[in-house]
């Protein structure tokens, strides 16, 4: 006798639902037609969303007021510097790409975030995390950082900062260290590349 065992097949996975908000209105429309064209995506209202994709400012002020409703929320920028990564991913993004990410990855990072992960682009993240240890600077260095970026001499950021020249060859040395960098000017620019100084 023939036994016809009916396995129901498994109900496909619920659609993740994803707020879009960019500031620019052309990237914004760019993300939104995207997902939309992905049947594993739902374009949904903010309150509730599985994921949020917006901007590096609207994700940090969200964070920083509270006001986020979604489960996981994802920075798409063109902010790439290191220090700003490490400054969105300390606030608590789960998801970061560069503004140039190809679609397959936005894709990627959606379904990570819908699955409860995170996801940050390799790139990005591995140059975030490339001085992570050693590129903390204490209050002191990151004022004498500041008095370098505005071009002063080792004499102008002692009396500046009422502190003795040894001490602020001292500092510039640490900082040389904890940057990498061989020179001052070197130094300078690092420290602009990765957004600690203006």
């Amino acid at each position: 006798m023939q036994t016809d065992f009916n396995t129901p097949e498994a109900a496909p996975a619920p659609a993740i639902s994803v707020h879009v908000c960019h500031a620019e209105p052309i990237v914004n429309a760019g993300i939104s037609a995207l997902l939309a064209s992905w049947p594993q995506v739902r374009l949904a209202a903010a309150y509730g969303a599985d994921v949020i994709v917006t901007d590096y400012a609207d994700a940090l002020a969200r964070l920083e007021q509270g006001t986020q409703h979604a489960r996981r929320l994802m920075i798409i920028s063109q902010r790439e510097r290191e220090w700003e990564i490490r400054t969105a991913i300390s606030a608590g993004v789960h998801g970061y790409l560069p503004q140039r990410c190809a679609a397959g990855e936005l894709l990627t990072a959606v379904q990570a975030l819908g699955r409860g992960q995170c996801y940050f682009n390799p790139e990005l993240l591995e140059r975030a995390m490339q001085h992570m240890a050693s590129g903390n600077l204490t209050s002191r260095e990151s004022e004498v950082l500041e008095l370098l970026a505005m071009g002063y001499c080792n004499k102008r950021i002692a009396t500046k900062l009422d502190i003795g020249v040894g001490t602020v060859k001292t500092h510039v040395k640490s900082l040389f260290n904890k940057l990498g960098a061989t020179a001052r000017t070197h130094a300078v620019v690092l420290a602009t590349q990765r957004g600690m100084v203006a």
